[in-house]
């Protein structure tokens, strides 16, 4: 097999040896730990973050395309960049203000709770180009079902908001993770149940 046929943690791994880089000293050049390494070699952790990626790449002596596969990183990007847009285009629409989901039919209470559920799991399970396609019309529905009842809309926006944050700090969007985490804080304003939940979103983008 070929090193360009090889999964990202399988690649880093062969790069590695290539190198003549043990595990610790690999994991020393990155500020990483010994198990960090040795996960992500075996697949156990997904490499997501640009930012690590580029580090890695950066200790290994190759560009990212390389280390990412070439046949595979252009598509990626091309989604990831389309995903991202999408993103903030439905950010920047405020069917709320403008009025527009007037006789609309809007998703229920049930629905909306079950897709958000839905949309957390898939960022747990690092599920992101996923996540990149579910997003943008889930933004759209908390709209809506904030126009129909503001008060019991709040609790949607602000999770809708909060994953959108924590999604977009995982994609090295950070200007765009700002806006996201600032909203859930603006929504959750008055809930101290909300408002603590919103503020670990605005923590990890000030990390």
């Amino acid at each position: 097999m070929s090193g360009d046929a090889l999964p990202i943690g399988r690649r880093v791994a062969y790069l590695r040896v290539r190198r003549k880089l043990s595990q610790q000293s690999f994991a020393d050049r990155l500020g990483k730990s010994k198990s960090w390494v040795d996960k992500v070699e075996r697949e156990i952790r997904p490499l997501e973050r640009v930012s690590t990626i580029r580090e890695v790449a950066a200790v290994l002596r190759v560009d990212a395309a390389t280390l990412l596969g070439r046949d595979a990183q252009p598509a990626e990007v091309a989604a990831r960049d389309t995903g991202v847009a999408r993103i903030r285009a439905a950010l920047s629409t405020y069917e709320m203000v403008l009025g527009r989901a007037a006789g609309r039919e809007v998703m229920s209470t049930d629905r909306l709770a079950r897709a958000l559920g839905h949309a957390w799991a898939a960022y747990q399970q690092a599920r992101y180009p996923r996540l990149v396609e579910l997003l943008p019309g889930l933004l759209t529905e908390v709209h809506r079902a904030h126009v129909r009842d503001p008060e019991a809309g709040r609790v949607a926006v602000v999770q809708a908001y909060r994953v959108t944050a924590a999604l977009l700090v995982k994609l090295d969007e950070g200007s765009l993770a700002w806006l996201a985490a600032d909203r859930a804080m603006s929504a959750a304003t008055g809930d101290r149940v909300l408002l603590a939940g919103a503020a670990v979103q605005l923590g990890q983008v000030m990390r």
